[in-house]
């Protein structure tokens, strides 16, 4: 069989299901109550960007600490390539 008649198949299949008129509602009323059952991260990413972007030592500590590593990473490969 063709992927367009199992399709088709499929398509008349579905259709032989009836379902309620509230059926979109229930679904999304289970939905709804889902994400407000959800448990909320330890760490929240966005307010640990918000905090540091809104602080200028934060972002000074964050910028220092992102050029430590690239010095020690540029480090070690120099190391590592001329076998020091």
């Amino acid at each position: 069989m063709k992927s367009h008649d199992i399709y088709n198949a499929w398509k008349e299949q579905r259709d032989q299901f009836e379902t309620s008129p509230d059926f979109p509602d229930k679904v999304m009323n289970q939905i709804h109550n889902h994400e407000q059952t959800k448990r909320k991260p330890l760490l929240d990413i966005q307010l640990l960007i918000e905090a540091i972007s809104i602080r200028p030592l934060a972002k000074t500590v964050m910028i220092t600490a992102g050029a430590i590593a690239g010095i020690v990473r540029t480090g070690f490969m120099l190391y590592a390539l001329l076998g020091c």
